[in-house]
């Protein structure tokens, strides 16, 4: 990366990492997957496998590198200290974010982006809310969108070794990344195809080497997970894909639809591209989601007009592949799948601001309007900010964690058993055999749900566990429609943080922290008839 002198890349590394670790010191956000990840890690570390539950050879993460870089830094620190671990993995997440300004540099100045553009697209990437939260609670982000873009900046420059390691990388990052590949180079080759045809024939060659190396980089996880839990594919997605799915049929249709019903404001997975997490529980204004909804919309689509740059061809084509694999494949788009799919808008969004501003005179609307997008996701940054710190004080320190280390002291065995959906800190903190729902550490409720389908009272039937944690409105739908089961459990410890959420004055997307505002701990009083 040398087309730019040292010192002012590393001022651009420093300004990517910035707004990374500041979210981190203000928030302190740990995300329930990140507990997941980390305790199959932690027992990689401690030689007990890399597994959950110990014995039994489960794969219940997604990110190679979200598992390996977190158990490497707990075995360099002694096992013994978790809070400094993480911290050590936001550090090489914030490098990574640093680097990735650094590439759009590069990739702007490459591409000869008006500054306007090149400010737009390294500014909405530095504030975008997503990107930075799931990059410091533990999960995969910073990885995801470093790759990204060093697979753009090495398909413009055409360098095959570097196209091949990121895309190594993306795999390595989240297996399902090959949809970005795809997507990206799809919008590349359009590219070539409408303004370069001559030069096609001549780039399919190294981009098949490319994929040679990025497949030769991804093999070793590959081969490892086969030979070692018998499957390449993860746990997590087969306990995720019981969940009714669309047909053949309706995944085709979906390439149409998914336009018109962004357009309709029909559920869409393109309403939560700019989003914060978790917008559709509440406490965010309707214009906010109305703005984002048309931006991910022109952003996913503008690819089909004529006389696009490379730019715009690139990030739009990908962005319309994720939102696709994310509206019609996975039974549910989970927000930290979003990072990739938001880079590659904005990508699109500042490519497309650099081709108006070529053709309009001066361009000072748009450049205006560009300048009050980035202030209005800056804004959504700070209030998301507000809201994670609010949710890890109240709802994770306040309930979650309190309830794994409860479940510790008060368990008669270790090999106890736990039924509940938050998996994450209850799991790492009691250190139980957890029956979660959908069962992405539990091959037993993947099993039980296969059987006896999604009700939960026939799932606590069949699973008999030891324990039961819900929240409060959960027991109140099972219990009040099972009363028989108050024959079996019996509540002996709750957390309630509804009236510490509700004195909280200002709090965008209060109706995220209200949803686990409150749980109930039950326990087995007697044998329950199967």
């Amino acid at each position: 990366m040398s087309d730019t002198p040292a010192r002012r890349q590393f001022a651009l590394f420093l300004l990517g990492a910035l707004p990374c670790l500041l979210f981190a010191l203000v928030t302190d956000h740990r995300w329930e997957d990140w507990y997941i990840t980390f305790r199959a890690g932690k027992n990689l570390a401690l030689g007990n496998g890399l597994v959950f539950e110990p014995g039994q050879i489960l794969q219940t993460f997604t990110s190679p590198f979200n598992v390996m870089i977190p158990s490497g830094l707990s075995w360099l620190t002694g096992n013994t200290h978790d809070d400094v671990v993480l911290w050590l993995y936001r550090l090489i997440c914030a490098a990574f974010l640093g680097g990735t300004v650094v590439l759009l540099d590069r990739l702007a100045r490459q591409q000869n982006l008006a500054p306007a553009a090149r400010w737009f697209l390294i500014g909405s990437f530095l504030i975008d809310a997503k990107t930075i939260d799931f990059s410091i609670n533990g999960q995969e982000a910073a990885f995801l969108v470093f790759f990204l873009a060093l697979q753009i900046v090495a398909l413009l420059e055409r360098r095959t070794l570097m196209l091949g390691v990121a895309w190594g990388g993306l795999m390595w990052s989240r297996p399902d990344s090959f949809v970005y590949v795809g997507g990206v180079s799809a919008g590349y080759l359009l590219h070539l195809w409408l303004h370069e045809r001559a030069t096609l024939p001549a780039t399919l060659k190294p981009m098949a080497r490319a994929a040679l190396i990025g497949s030769l980089i991804y093999a070793p996880w590959l081969i490892g997970t086969y030979w070692y839990y018998g499957s390449p594919i993860p746990h997590t997605i087969v306990a995720k894909g019981l969940n009714a799915s669309l047909s053949l049929t309706g995944k085709m249709e979906g390439l149409f639809l998914l336009p018109v019903q962004t357009l309709l404001g029909q559920p869409s997975v393109l309403n939560r591209v700019f989003m914060p997490t978790y917008y559709d529980f509440g406490g965010w204004p309707v214009w906010l989601l109305l703005g984002c909804r048309l931006l991910a919309l022109l952003a996913a689509m503008v690819w089909l007009l004529p006389r696009m740059p490379a730019l715009v061809r690139i990030g739009s084509l990908g962005a319309f592949a994720g939102a696709y694999y994310l509206q019609c494949f996975p039974p549910y788009a989970y927000p930290w799948y979003f990072p990739s799919c938001t880079f590659l808008s904005t990508l699109a969004l500042a490519g497309l601001l650099d081709h108006g501003l070529r053709q309009a005179s001066g361009g000072r609307s748009l450049k205006t309007a560009a300048a009050l997008l980035v202030l209005m996701g800056l804004g959504v940054t700070a209030c998301m900010a507000l809201e994670m710190r609010t949710q890890q004080q109240l709802v994770e320190y306040g309930e979650r964690k309190p309830i794994g280390l409860w479940l510790k002291q008060h368990a008669s065995s270790p090999h106890d058993t736990v039924f509940l959906e938050c998996l994450g800190y209850i799991g790492f903190y009691s250190n139980l055999k957890m029956y979660d729902y959908p069962g992405m550490s539990s091959p037993e409720m993947v099993e039980a749900r296969s059987r006896y389908g999604e009700n939960p009272v026939l799932l606590i039937s069949a699973l008999a566990p030891d324990w039961i944690v819900l929240r409060a409105s959960e027991a109140d739908v099972i219990f009040g429609h099972a009363p028989a089961l108050n024959h079996y459990y019996q509540p002996v410890q709750s957390y309630d943080e509804t009236a510490a959420i509700k004195a909280v004055g200002f709090l965008p997307g209060r109706g995220y922290l209200q949803y686990d505002r409150s749980f109930i701990i039950f326990h087995r009083i007697a044998p329950l008839p199967r």
